[in-house]
């Protein structure tokens, strides 16, 4: 199949006329193998590799212009999170008539559509990504907030605040008014927990930490900060002590240890305190690790005769 098809779809209710094709016509194509069904009513040429984006339009090419993308799947098409397992679709109550199960799954593409229904979907809260009726991200992040765990929602939030879509002010008073809602009470704690330093963070790793750091108590490193031909993980200066998160998988072979080995010796050679985290320090004994580390940066500031906090 040429490259210029390749995730199309074919959706009847809106395009059928276009096409010049009756409904009869387009089952005959689908029993003969020239339509591939997608979910109910759409309809993808043979080969097509449905991506998120795709698979998206096919959800919302099967309701009224009422229904949009919502929650992590609004999420990812704003560039937040990753495209999730599924698609997930919001309509006013009563939007959904047809119960029937098959409509919502697409066997020959391995997806399925979950349906949410609200009593209210006023126009500020939508918004279109690529020509597809998605939720703007402030009412994408309310409702993603009722399935995800906290370290999802950090993650979500300084995605966003680094690629600027969504404004902090708007998501607070979102969240005022949303009292009730499922996920509210984590939603607000994270939004007030967050820390510009989140920003600075390249990795999940390295915000799954700033996140440990954050829950104990300690304060707040600098992050990714260059120190000559290197760039430390997080850094507090007060304190002369570098942390390095080395998560399994992202250093391999010999070349990087050696460049990992000869960045821990120059940068202790400027005179810092370089301690490494592994994966298995981080996820395997998160306790642990917080005990360590709060016992190492005690352990700078009384030998450096500093406080623990720096100075305003």
């Amino acid at each position: 199949m040429h490259p210029k098809w390749a995730g199309r779809e074919i959706e009847i209710n809106s395009r059928v006329r276009d096409l010049a094709l009756t409904r009869k016509m387009i089952q005959s194509r689908a029993s003969t193998g020239k339509l591939v069904p997608v979910i109910k009513g759409v309809y993808a040429l043979p080969g097509a590799r449905l991506r998120y984006r795709g698979r998206c339009r096919a959800a919302t090419g099967t309701v009224s212009e009422r229904v949009v993308i919502s929650h992590g799947s609004a999420l990812a098409l704003h560039g937040l999170i990753r495209d999730p397992d599924v698609v997930h679709m919001t309509g006013e109550s009563g939007v959904f008539r047809d119960e029937g199960r098959r409509r919502w799954r697409s066997e020959n593409f391995g997806f399925k559509v979950v349906r949410h229904e609200t009593r209210s979907l006023p126009p500020e809260h939508l918004t279109t990504v690529a020509g597809i009726r998605v939720t703007c991200v402030e009412r994408a992040l309310r409702d993603y907030a009722s399935t995800a765990d906290p370290a999802q929602i950090t993650k979500a939030l300084t995605q966003g605040e680094k690629i600027g879509c969504f404004c902090w002010d708007q998501l607070r008073n979102l969240v005022a008014a949303s009292n009730g809602h499922r996920g509210m009470s984590i939603l607000l704690k994270e939004i007030n927990g967050w820390e510009p330093c989140f920003a600075d963070a390249s990795s999940d790793p390295e915000i799954d930490g700033l996140r440990l750091i954050r829950h104990r108590g300690l304060p707040m490193p600098e992050v990714n900060v260059r120190i000559g031909n290197y760039v430390a993980d997080f850094l507090w200066r007060h304190l002369a002590l570098a942390v390095e998160i080395d998560p399994y998988g992202t250093h391999s072979g010999l070349a990087s240890h050696r460049q990992d080995h000869r960045k821990g010796i120059e940068l202790e050679a400027g005179g810092l305190r370089v301690i490494r985290f592994t994966a298995e320090d981080l996820y395997g004994h998160e306790q642990r690790t917080g005990d360590e580390l709060e016992a190492i940066m005690k352990q700078q500031a009384t030998l450096l005769q500093r406080p623990l906090f720096p100075a305003p």
